[in-house]
């Protein structure tokens, strides 16, 4: 039946600076930026290098897409893996990712929630057993 998750979205303020957060920050690759809809918003997805998967950094325009955006219940709004949390911890930090505190373990390895442009939590995880 399901076989992949090939796009996921994030709602944004601002698709600017959501781009330069996720390509120049967090080194995602840019894939796609083009005009999308009437409103002037565009059509931008992300990727890490070489994955399939992409990332829409959709602009928050309904007031429901507005509430959502850096308001999380503390829950990741994605979910981010690395082979070594501690060197992406420090290497996110020298370019000015904001972290909620220290690597941690948990059931699926070891966690850092950062937070995005806009406030939105994400977890950087290197899950249990990499090396």
């Amino acid at each position: 039946m399901i076989k992949d998750v090939p796009l996921t979205g994030v709602f944004v303020n601002d698709q600017e600076a959501a781009l330069d957060f996720y390509t120049n920050k967090l080194g995602l690759e840019m894939i796609q930026d083009e005009p999308y809809g009437e409103s002037g918003a565009r059509w931008i997805t992300v990727s890490p290098a070489e994955m399939k998967i992409r990332i829409v950094l959709k602009k928050a325009e309904g007031e429901h897409e507005k509430a959502l955006v850096g308001r999380s219940d503390g829950a990741p709004i994605l979910t981010l893996s690395t082979y070594d949390i501690y060197t992406a911890y420090e290497r996110l930090r020298e370019r000015g990712v904001r972290f909620l505190g220290e690597p941690y373990r948990h059931p699926c390895g070891i966690g850092a929630l950062l937070l995005d442009q806009d406030g939105s939590p994400i977890l950087l995880q290197q899950e249990s057993g990499e090396r």
